[in-house]
């Protein structure tokens, strides 16, 4: 079975992508919209995955109407590491054991994920409970897949942006509440505990660097 995966906007230099593919995944970095539909037409893929380092998609790519003939699936605020990680999934599913439509589910979990990420009441009850798995059945699958648990992946994806948005100068309480925290207090100590420094510091660090 093969495999697009179409790259908009890349912000990565070809060393960031992992060094060994299987011969069934084909990566392309696109420019346009119509280059995109263009690869993703051109023959029959068991899944096409457009991802983008952007927190979003264009308008004009109308991700929401879009209809071909392969199975696609879109991911924004892609970086090295769901990077890695989507493209390590692709290549299990290869000797994967279980069935079509599980490797599916998965595959839709993390676009539910993605497009809920920053809404606070993201749960793993609720995401179990779109692709219609029980809580404990989707935390053991998530973890043997993704090789890390569900919580854990949450948190690193939230602390990403809100460094991102850190780094612009947005103020801490924003930041906390835009990444899906709704406790300032529990926003800074996952903070610093994943990033080593307070939100307020790190934001003043950012600063002074751009300053310099």
């Amino acid at each position: 079975m093969d495999f697009l995966v179409l790259v908009y906007k890349n912000q990565l230099t070809q060393k960031d992508y992992p060094p060994k593919l299987s011969p069934s995944i084909h990566v392309h970095e696109v420019e346009n919209y119509s280059e995109a539909i263009r690869l993703a037409t051109k023959q029959s893929y068991h899944l096409v995955i457009m991802i983008t380092h952007e927190m979003a998609f264009p308008p004009s790519w109308k991700v929401n109407e879009l209809k071909i003939n392969n199975p696609i699936m879109f991911f924004s605020g892609v970086n090295k590491q769901l990077l890695h990680l989507l493209l390590s999934f692709i290549e299990s599913m290869e000797t994967m054991q279980i069935p079509d439509q599980m490797n599916a589910q998965l595959l839709e979990s993390l676009s539910f994920i993605e497009e809920n990420l920053y809404e606070d009441d993201l749960s793993l009850e609720k995401v179990a409970s779109h692709i219609y798995v029980s809580r404990c059945h989707y935390s053991r699958l998530f973890q043997k897949h993704f090789g890390t648990g569900f919580k854990q992946y949450v948190m690193n994806k939230r602390i990403q942006r809100a460094k991102i948005l850190l780094q612009r100068g947005e103020p801490v309480t924003d930041v906390c509440y835009s990444v899906g925290y709704n406790d300032l207090t529990h926003f800074g100590r996952v903070f610093k505990r994943l990033v080593g420094v307070k939100p307020s510091h790190y934001r003043q660090e950012s600063l002074m660097k751009r300053k310099a």
